[in-house]
């Protein structure tokens, strides 16, 4: 990173002027584009008949862009599962907002048609999601879109490990996704054994999709799952708020430049958890508590056409010291982070028929580890080793859709990664090691959703992909298939196959001699959705193939199996202001990967989880309360005293953990105001994660640094172009 890190982000946001585009037009088009039951249609394509001319709807089915056509102007409106619509305007007729009114199509799917509609560049249709306020809610989630993750169904409750673990996957198996961009510091890094907050604020996006397995051939490189976000469009109105809490405070300025056109964003973030340690003891003793901050700005632009310009940029440090005595000596850590990420992407329409989506950014990580061990318990000198990894990548994207008649749409794209990854060693004697790899990934991939029948619908995709690092190739097929029993019910299958490089470390060290690791899918699914309900049953089957191993020597020959299913029941308002839902997971999984000398079940896999999240607000008072509770049967650990036969057949206790938030909604000079409280393991449950070996007959449990977290804080916000209500808590950053 270095000296180079703000030229390569300058560079990043150079990216949005050669994205955009704009047509200069003499008559401006408008309108929204509706249903036959006046429901707003998104991603609906506008265009002036025998013109290039033309746009896709928004979210809102609103849209706008100008043509140069002159005399009669015939205006096309078009969505998969509808009968084209034509509005013919005369020359010299004064043009007012047109209202554009589609009929759906007999031979569409009742149920699926929601979903086909909604088809966009980020292929989110049919996945699980969650809104930024239900985020902001989650009780103990502390506004944590990690956390908050965590609580669906197929994840695994790891308080003790950083990322998401799905569906028997590892952490790395699961891959962040923001415009269709890779992020590859979404999670901030710290210490062993505790997991660490996502980077972003959930207001940051309008979307937060997830998927468990079987997602689409637009993304690759995650064996196990992705979870997609999509960034909000131009702000409506021009805000400043901040915040100040028991971990640290932030600064937030929104302005709007031009109504409905274009917005910028910047705010910093401070977290310092030193006077909160010094308050609630902890069972590691900091020498540098651990404290970050940050720098997020974003931007947004609407061109003429109807094209929509997208920046992200954030630059972020963090750093903190600890001793560990949990080991057979004495131990110190140190760690300082230093990140960078800048994301640009255009959306707007190319020619009469197609759409395009082009993005590009820049993922740059710096951190520098340090270790320092007595060579006894009783010895007073230290050995110090230090280490440096740099990880840099650098995306580009391009994805081009096009309607097919009134029934199928295609997606055809392709994406290029180019990764640097550089790390050095230095030991205490003054000897050092460097390791330095590059690699360039390159994908195209082909998908089209394509109706079958009034009850059947079809979703197809092709991925090739091949790596320079790995010197290794793949064709990834990918099948969705959906049934619609009846209205509101569906049953779907997927099939899938996902490969996935080894991490960076591993291909620091065995350059060229490693393949890609590959994960088939089979899920079967059924799903009742009506209006504010929601139940679905997803039963699936993962074999794993090629996986990374370490013993005897490291190679990719391992391989493994998932299986299991998920069951959740969601429902909002039924109970007049109480939003809840329940889910169970089961898995039984085994691999053998890493040192394992067999297939076992790997030590981030509890086989049983159960989910209760609860959302309950008083409008009265008023006053939002958040209830979350997860259960898990215990997990497996490694004992050294066991027998190679016997391997990872120990488990840990019982997991348990209630979580609480609580935000009193009122006004403080003239801001809106929220008062949050949030507490984790509110009933100061035992928790733990696993145990550590110094001897075969002494070992240390492996437990959160504190039996409970607690957060105070208060959050004002003002708007300076009027006024909002607001009815939902606003936790900490």
């Amino acid at each position: 990173m270095k000296h180079s890190l703000f030229v390569r982000t300058g560079y990043g946001l150079l990216l949005a002027g050669l994205l955009s585009s704009a047509v200069a037009g003499q008559v401006l088009i408008q309108g929204v584009v509706v249903d036959a039951q006046q429901t707003p249609l998104a991603n609906a394509n506008v265009r002036v008949l025998n013109s290039y001319d033309g746009t896709s709807t928004e979210t809102d089915g609103t849209f706008k862009f100008n043509t140069n056509q002159q005399g009669i102007i015939t205006v096309v409106a078009q969505s998969i599962g509808y009968a084209d619509q034509q509005l013919t305007l005369q020359p010299g007729e004064t043009i007012r907002p047109l209202r554009l009114v589609l009929a759906e199509r007999s031979q569409m799917l009742d149920a699926v048609t929601v979903l086909t509609k909604k088809t966009n560049f980020l292929a989110t249709q049919g996945l699980n999601s969650l809104r930024p306020l239900e985020i902001r809610a989650m009780g103990g989630a502390n506004a944590d879109i990690g956390n908050a993750i965590r609580a669906l169904p197929g994840v695994q409750a790891t308080s003790d490990a950083t990322g998401l673990f799905v569906r028997g996957g590892s952490a790395d198996e699961t891959r962040v996704y923001v415009d269709g961009l890779t992020v590859n510091n979404f999670f901030y890094t710290g210490s062993p054994d505790v997991s660490q907050r996502s980077r972003y604020a959930p207001e940051l996006f309008k979307g937060t999709s997830f998927s468990t397995g079987g997602y689409s051939a637009l993304y690759g490189q995650a064996m196990s799952s992705a979870l997609i976000l999509e960034s909000n469009t131009v702000a409506s109105r021009s805000t400043v708020g901040g915040s100040i809490g028991t971990t640290g405070g932030n600064f937030d300025y929104n302005r709007v430049l031009r109504a409905d056109r274009a917005s910028v964003g910047v705010q910093l973030n401070y977290t310092n958890l030193g006077p909160y340690y010094n308050t609630i003891p902890q069972r590691r003793s900091f020498g540098r508590s651990p404290e970050q901050v940050d720098l997020l700005m974003n931007g947004k632009y609407k061109l003429s056409n109807g094209g929509l310009i997208k920046v992200l940029f954030s630059l972020g440090t963090n750093k903190l010291q600890f001793k560990d005595q949990s080991f057979a000596r004495p131990t110190q850590y140190g760690l300082l982070s230093r990140n960078a990420y800048t994301n640009v992407t255009y959306t707007g329409s190319m020619g009469a028929y197609w759409t395009i989506n082009a993005g590009a950014a820049i993922t740059l990580t710096h951190n520098r580890y340090s270790r320092d061990s007595l060579l006894s318990a009783s010895d007073t000198d230290w050995t110090s080793n230090t280490r440096t990894l740099d990880l840099n990548t650098y995306t580009s994207r391009l994805v081009a859709r096009r309607p097919l008649g009134g029934s199928a749409d295609l997606y055809i794209g392709a994406e290029h990664t180019a990764t640097s990854i550089s790390s050095v060693y230095a030991q205490q004697d003054g000897r050092s090691y460097r390791l330095r790899a590059d690699d360039q990934y390159g994908a195209f991939f082909v998908e089209s959703n394509i109706s079958l029948s009034r009850s059947l619908q079809l979703r197809a995709g092709l991925r090739a992909e091949a790596s320079s690092l790995v010197r290794d190739a793949a064709l990834s097929p990918r099948l969705t298939l959906t049934y619609a029993l009846r209205k509101h019910l569906n049953l779907t299958g997927s099939f899938g196959q996902f490969y996935q490089e080894p991490t960076a470390d591993y291909l620091l060290q065995q350059a060229g001699k490693l393949s890609f690791q590959r994960a088939t899918h089979f899920i079967l699914s059924g799903q009742y959705a009506n209006v504010n309900k929601l139940f679905r049953v997803e039963f699936y089957q993962k074999q794993y193939s090629h996986l990374l191993r370490t013993t005897p020597d490291t190679s990719t020959t391992g391989m493994g199996y998932a299986r299991g299913f998920d069951i959740m029941w969601k429902e909002d308002g039924r109970i007049k202001n109480v939003n809840y839902w329940v889910s169970y997971s089961y898995l039984d999984t085994k691999r053998q990967y890493l040192s394992y000398p067999s297939l076992a079940r790997p030590g981030f896999a509890a086989p049983h989880t159960l989910n209760m999240v609860v959302n309950v607000l008083l409008p009265t008072v008023p006053l939002n309360i958040g209830l979350t509770y997860v259960a898990a049967s215990g997990r497996s650990y490694y004992n050294p005293n066991q027998s190679e036969t016997k391997f990872m057949t120990n488990y840990t206790p019982a997991y348990h953990n209630v979580g609480l938030t609580v935000a009193y909604l009122s006004h403080f000079f003239r801001a809106n105001s929220t008062l949050a409280f949030s507490v984790s393991n509110l009933l100061g449950s035992q928790q733990i994660f696993g145990y550590r070996y110094n001897s075969p007959t002494e070992r240390v449990a492996i437990t959160p640094l504190a039996t409970r977290f607690f957060y105070l804080g208060l959050f004002l916000n003002w708007g300076t172009a009027g006024r909002a209500k607001t009815t939902t808590p606003f936790l900490p950053n």
